[in-house]
């Protein structure tokens, strides 16, 4: 994809990110790397990586149950990550907002997410290159498989 834009590589990254994880942290230099990259061939100076974190009502309608930790508390956790420029707390039942709020160059969508999100977005007229980063270690690290482990080693 080749931008009129000067300055970073905007990189979206949006999701739950409840109990911060290695597959998380693989998502975020994949995607940061992946922003580098077209940073590189673009001639652009450098990556400017945002992280959009579910709010709390989403995180129930999509999983069916509340977050362990609130979004705000999701929120700084990412924020402390050396790689993420932004992190921010999703908008009101609306993904496409938050794409747009970030206007990125670069969307990096999760294995696991839902494989209708590129055509919303499409459909939507966002035209950032879209990506999807691979599994971390086949999905070993799955925030709800960590969950259900640290239940059944409770027992």
């Amino acid at each position: 994809m080749q931008s009129k834009r000067s300055g970073p590589v905007r990189v979206f990254i949006g999701g739950t990110f409840d109990g911060l994880h290695s597959g998380h942290l693989y998502l975020i230099r994949y995607a940061h790397d992946c922003g580098a990259a077209l940073a590189s061939q673009s001639g652009r100076d450098g990556v400017h990586l945002s992280a959009v974190v579910a709010r709390d009502e989403s995180v129930v309608r999509i999983k069916g149950r509340p977050p362990h930790h609130n979004q705000d508390e999701r929120r700084e956790l990412l924020a402390a990550i050396g790689a993420v420029d932004e992190a921010i707390v999703g908008a009101r039942n609306d993904f496409i907002l938050s794409v747009r709020r970030v206007d990125p160059d670069l969307i990096v969508l999760g294995y696991d997410q839902k494989a209708t999100w590129e055509g919303a977005l499409r459909a939507a007229g966002i035209e950032a290159e879209i990506l999807r980063c691979p599994a971390y270690e086949s999905g070993r690290l799955k925030s709800s498989k960590i969950r259900g482990d640290l239940v059944a080693m409770a027992t």
